[in-house]
């Protein structure tokens, strides 16, 4: 089975701070479906962005504390 790993660092959460998840799915279509589930779970949701990442070697920061 292929999948694809998406990162989500524009979530509205539950305080005004940055917000991360990680989305392991076969499509962004699949994707999205798992995260509003799991965002509607702890009484969140709204817009945000999927962006699919890398499968290299590599690192992928998604939050670095600088705001």
């Amino acid at each position: 089975m292929n999948v694809t790993v998406y990162t989500c660092t524009d979530f509205r959460g539950h305080w005004p701070v940055g917000t991360a998840a990680v989305v392991v799915a076969q499509d962004e279509t699949e994707a999205r479906a798992l995260l509003d589930s799991a965002l509607a779970a702890q009484g969140l949701g709204g817009d945000y962005t999927l962006t699919p990442l890398p499968l290299s070697p590599g690192v992928c920061i998604l939050a670095d504390g600088d705001y």
